[in-house]
């Protein structure tokens, strides 16, 4: 199989207008999201929207871009998309973005991905579709091209589950290769295998949520003090810093050599989830490139995210508008589990669903 590559932007090690070093976003697991809003969805009779339809080139990877792009950071990122005509319809989408972009070509079926928000009963339903046909060659072709792009000092995101049939490795063998530069890597693997196998390459950043811990120990992690226990271990098997989801109570942990964090999140709003947790990342990692203290660093990310809850589908926001939503937010530093507020100190109840998309 021929792979074409379209490269649509410079491979600048730093931005010209800012010297900053840019952030490398790859997608190997694209999707086409479709967003509908109706108002108590009633399963098999006819539905009328009643909003305009959105559709969104998303994919954790792009969606990472995407907001770092409108948080003022440079980012370039790198898809693998199929030849079929979600892929076309993708790629037509991806036409309205003002950043680096280098789409690489394949043969098989792109997915696409369906979210209903019901307003009427305030929740969600998600239609999933899987993609078909990465090979080999494909993933070759995608190292080839991080190695092209990647300059020393970069950071380097690696987000979203793994197209089907591609080995559970793969984001520990991209990993290393990226990390041969000299550059962070954080990953947002979905769990599971793919995501133990990336721990030995030791990446800088992992971000997961509660449920994809209790599948990775294989037992009930319910507490915060279990949540803490199990992301210092995965410290240990080789994570640099672990962000922890905890979507039932609305919370995010972050577990780092220089310390423990709690934050406290604005539950759901009018809009969807679609997209908060790309958003969360985007503004972490806007935050320390510019050199902002990791508590003033997660801040920024959980406005991200709450900017993004308020909206329908993939919408992320510009810095402003991000920072209104600062005061929504609050970010607890924690010494030691023994030192949890009382308003922490209690398990969060049975574990939280598995969120859309993952």
């Amino acid at each position: 199989m021929n792979n074409q590559t379209q490269d649509e932007g410079t491979h600048d090690e730093v931005d010209p207008r800012t010297g900053q070093s840019k952030v490398v976003t790859v997608t190997l697991n694209p999707t086409l999201d479709r967003t509908l809003v109706t108002r108590f969805l009633s399963v098999g009779y006819h539905n009328r929207v009643i909003e305009t339809t959105r559709l969104d080139p998303a994919g954790r990877g792009v969606s990472v871009s995407r907001a770092l792009h409108i948080l003022g950071i440079p980012t370039h990122a790198i898809i693998l998309l199929g030849y079929d005509a979600t892929g076309r319809a993708y790629e037509s989408l991806l036409v309205e973005e003002q950043f680096p972009i280098t789409i690489l070509r394949r043969d098989g079926r792109t997915r696409s991905n369906i979210v209903i928000k019901d307003t009427g009963q305030h929740n969600e339903t998600v239609l999933l579709e899987d993609s078909e046909g990465v090979t080999a060659s494909d993933l070759r072709a995608v190292a080839d091209m991080l190695l092209q792009i990647v300059k020393q000092g970069d950071t380097v995101v690696f987000a979203g589950s793994l197209p089907n049939g591609v080995r559970a490795d793969t984001y520990a063998w991209f990993t290393s290769l990226a990390q041969t530069i000299g550059v962070n890597v954080a990953i947002n693997a979905g769990g599971g295998e793919a995501l133990q196998q990336a721990l030995q390459a030791r990446p800088s950043l992992i971000y997961l949520t509660q449920t994809q811990i209790e599948g990775l120990f294989n037992y009930p992690v319910r507490a915060y003090e279990d949540v803490i226990h199990c992301a210092q271990q995965l410290r240990e098997q080789g994570a640099g810093k672990v962000l922890v989801a905890m979507p039932r109570t609305d919370m995010a942990l972050l577990v780092a050599e220089e310390g423990i964090w709690l934050v406290d999140l604005p539950g759901i709003g009018e809009g969807t989830r679609t997209g908060q947790a790309e958003a969360i990342i985007a503004g972490y990692l806007t935050g320390r490139l510019n050199q902002r203290p990791l508590d003033e660093a997660l801040e920024l990310g959980a406005a991200a995210a709450a900017y993004t809850a308020s909206q329908m589908g993939n919408e992320f926001g510009a810095l402003q508008d991000v920072e209104e939503h600062i005061d929504d937010v609050d970010v607890t530093p924690v010494e030691d589990v023994e030192d949890l507020p009382d308003r922490y100190a209690n398990a969060p109840g049975d574990s939280p669903p598995k969120p859309p998309g993952e």
